[in-house]
C-alpha cells in the first residue's frame, strides 16, 4: 500500500466538531479516523 500525504481546508467549528465526533484530539487522527469509517460503511451499505 502506498501511504499519500492529504492537506484539506475545513472551517473551525466543523474540525472541533468532528474531533468531539471521533473522540480524538489531533486533527489528523480525527480526520483519519472519519476517512476510515466512511469507506467501511461505503462497503456495507
Amino acid at each position: 500500500m502506498k501511504i499519500v500525504h492529504v492537506q484539506s481546508v475545513l472551517p473551525q467549528e466543523d474540525v472541533i466538531a468532528l474531533k468531539e465526533k471521533t473522540c480524538e484530539s489531533s486533527i489528523k487522527e480525527a480526520i483519519s479516523k472519519a476517512v476510515y469509517h466512511y469507506l467501511k460503511c461505503d462497503r456495507e451499505g
